[in-house]
């Protein structure tokens, strides 16, 4: 085996030291915003739960339960639980990892969602999926947190609204099919006949009707790119060909730019540019616009209450996982604090933190169903 060299040797080293420096930045960012709540978005009172069924505790239970996931336990909404929990089941305790569900050292986890190789291995090595468990709606404009796509186009651009198939038409390309979990979708499939290269093919006219459309995003291999993929492409991995890439990239200076204020300046400066970010990367010269499910759907505004109820079709959820065989009993312990996430007082807390957005009746109903 040939060695690296001095050369080679001294970029791999400086390519490590810039790494460390931006996970360092990361890890900074998380912390500081993960601890405190973020009233200046919501009060702890804004939407009644009353509507959340109220937790009610089943006597004899203890024991350990093994939680993670960077989000969660930086965050307020972890220590709230912990508190309210052990308050009810005094022989119960909580052991914070960073594990995986897969090692088993982990009981539950917290995350954006299950990439498709992560859902891959995990049912090749236990033959079936992860339970999955919405805790909440991902944030409003809390960069990290979960939060929804918005869709920034230039502030001169007309447009008074996009479908997600027109927004499919302008990110990405033809395919012949897309991903539902591991199982492939041939349902999905389109045509170049329905790709968007042009304002004009959305219906504006004058100068903007031959004007390209111009989309950016991050690079393939970050995951929020999945989830985009998942919300617009129906699993679907085909992007447009001239799609413009921005990744977090740490500065001479030792600032870290983050990709998505880098996405939203790119529309910024192109009159027929185009993108998906979070709403914290607003600056002057943008708009976000109003999204419609289907045609003939009315377009809805990115707002609080429309996030929330899930009008607005680009949020994001947030997700608790668990190792759960379908064939055998559920763990009591862990069963019964995923049924407290979901109570009235679990929501509760994530209406306390401010950054996340606590569940619908609707939506937490569809979630206890999967404990039964």
């Amino acid at each position: 085996m040939l060695g690296l060299g001095a050369t080679g040797a001294a970029a791999l080293a400086q390519e490590s030291a810039t790494e460390a420096a931006a996970d360092k930045l990361r890890a900074a960012h998380l912390k500081s915003v993960g601890s405190r709540a973020h009233k200046s978005f919501y009060p702890n009172d804004k939407w009644d739960l009353s509507s959340l069924p109220a937790y009610r505790p089943k006597p004899g239970l203890s024991g350990v339960i093994r939680i993670g996931g960077k989000y969660l336990t930086t965050g307020t909404v972890l220590s709230q639980w912990q508190k309210a929990f052990t308050a009810l089941y005094p022989d119960v305790r909580f052991e914070v990892t960073d594990q995986d569900l897969e090692s088993g050292l982990a009981d539950i986890i917290q995350k954006r969602g299950y990439t498709w190789s992560e859902l891959h291995a995990f049912q090749a090595k236990f033959g079936y999926y992860p339970l999955e468990i919405e805790m909440a709606t991902g944030s409003y404009n809390v960069p990290g947190w979960t939060p929804a796509f918005a869709i920034f186009v230039n502030n001169d651009n007309p447009i008074r609204g996009l479908t997600i198939d027109q927004l499919d038409g302008m990110f990405g390309g033809p395919r012949r099919g897309g991903w539902k979990g591991t199982v492939w979708n041939p349902a999905a499939a389109r045509g170049r006949d329905q790709n968007i290269r042009t304002w004009g093919q959305v219906g504006l006219t004058g100068a903007w009707k031959d004007r390209e459309v111009v989309p950016s995003g991050r690079p393939l291999k970050y995951h929020i790119q999945l989830y985009f993929e998942r919300k617009v492409f129906e699993g679907g991995s085909i992007w447009n060909e001239n799609l413009q890439e921005f990744a977090h990239e740490l500065q001479p200076d030792g600032t870290r730019a983050l990709s998505s204020v880098s996405i939203v300046k790119s529309v910024q400066e192109n009159l027929g540019g185009i993108a998906f970010a979070d709403l914290a990367s607003d600056m002057e010269g943008v708009k976000y616009i109003p999204i419609a499910r289907e045609a003939g759907q009315p377009f809805v505004p990115l707002t609080l209450d429309t996030l929330r109820s899930r009008e607005y079709p680009l949020f994001l959820e947030v997700f608790l996982y668990a190792n759960r065989d379908p064939a055998k009993p559920m763990n009591p312990l862990v069963q019964e604090f995923l049924r407290f996430a979901l109570s009235r007082e679990g929501q509760q807390a994530i209406q306390n933190d401010g950054k996340w957005l606590p569940l619908t009746e609707t939506v937490a109903a569809e979630q206890r169903r999967k404990l039964d």
